[in-house]
C-alpha cells in the first residue's frame, strides 16, 4: 500500500518549480477535459514519489490512479497493471467478454493461455471508462 505524506508536504517541493509547472499544466488540461497520462522514471531517491504526491494534493475532482514499480516483480507479467487495477476488478463484468476474459487470464483469475496484449490494453481502457467521473 502506498504511503502518503502529511498534509502540505508535497506542496513544499523546494527547487522543483519547473516540475510543478509541468504538473500544474497537466492538471489544468485534465480539468479542461483533455486526456493525459504521466510516467515518471528515475533513480531511487530523486523525488518521484514527492511529485506524485503533489499531483494527488492538487488534482481535486480528477481521477488519479498510480502504481509503483517493484524490482522484485520485474519478471512478473502484468504485476504493475494488477497493482493499478486491483481496486477496480469488481467492475470486470462491465467489460465486453473478450476483454474481460483477457484481463481475468492476465491476472490469474481464470485459466487459459497468455492473453493477447492488445485485448489486455483495451480492457484497461474500457475498465477506466466504466469508473464514475470523480472517483479517486
Amino acid at each position: 500500500m502506498a504511503t502518503h505524506p502529511p498534509p502540505g508536504r508535497a506542496a513544499e517541493l523546494t527547487g522543483r518549480r519547473s516540475e510543478r509547472d509541468v504538473l500544474d499544466r497537466l492538471i489544468e488540461a485534465v480539468r479542461a477535459g483533455q486526456s493525459r497520462a504521466l510516467v515518471v522514471r528515475g533513480e531511487a531517491g530523486v523525488g518521484k514519489t514527492a511529485l506524485f504526491d503533489y499531483i494527488v494534493e492538487h488534482a481535486s475532482g480528477c481521477r488519479v490512479a498510480r502504481a509503483a514499480g517493484i524490482q522484485s516483480e520485474m519478471e512478473l507479467a502484468f504485476a504493475a497493471l494488477h497493482q493499478l487495477l486491483a481496486p477496480m476488478l469488481d467492475r470486470l463484468e462491465h467489460l465486453p467478454v473478450p476483454q474481460r476474459d483477457a484481463l481475468r487470464t492476465a491476472f490469474g483469475l481464470s485459466p487459459g493461455p497468455a492473453p493477447d496484449r492488445f485485448l489486455v490494453a483495451l480492457a484497461v481502457l474500457s475498465l477506466f471508462s466504466t469508473l464514475p467521473k470523480n472517483s479517486r
